[in-house]
């Protein structure tokens, strides 16, 4: 199931708006398994596997998915109900959330309100550096050009 999983989220990635180009956010429809949904994304600089996914997140929130690239040893000790703290961090600031394990996709996923420190870092110019503090999953660097432009777009979407 993993591998089909794995799979699945290979193909939704692969698609124009999500692959390639790490140097710049991008928003587009994409597939998931609820149907069509509005979705701003950028890969790492320094891990080209790592993406992060911003989506509609319920009232007043976003969808915030870190698809770390990580073994058939994630997660740790095999616990499908794994958390742990994040650091987002850019230029002077910084947001610390916990992310949780979402076995479907094998992602870390979180929903912070919209009008959250972190929703404004994420908004910012300087590059990102989303560091797991537990040290399990390495930091990966993200460059946040167009950032706020895609996820108001997504916003735009999810609540107008």
């Amino acid at each position: 199931m993993k591998t089909f999983c794995a799979a699945a989220l290979a193909a939704i990635l692969a698609t124009p708006a999500l692959a390639g180009d790490c140097q710049a956010w991008k928003a587009g429809i994409q597939q998931d398994e609820g149907g069509p949904t509005m979705t701003a994304s950028i890969c790492s600089t320094d891990r080209p596997d790592d993406v992060l996914l911003i989506t509609c997140g319920g009232e007043d929130k976003i969808g915030l998915r870190f698809v770390p690239a990580v073994g058939d040893d994630f997660p740790p000790h095999g616990d499908m109900n794994y958390r742990s703290p994040f650091v987002f961090a850019s230029g002077q600031l910084s947001a610390e959330i916990t992310l949780r394990y979402e076995a479907m996709d094998g992602v870390m996923a979180a929903t912070p309100r919209r009008d959250s420190a972190l929703v404004r870092l994420l908004k910012s110019t300087e590059p990102l550096t989303v560091t797991d503090k537990t040290g399990v999953l390495p930091t990966a660097t993200f460059q946040l050009k167009g950032s706020s432009k895609a996820i108001g777009k997504v916003e735009r979407a999810c609540y107008s």
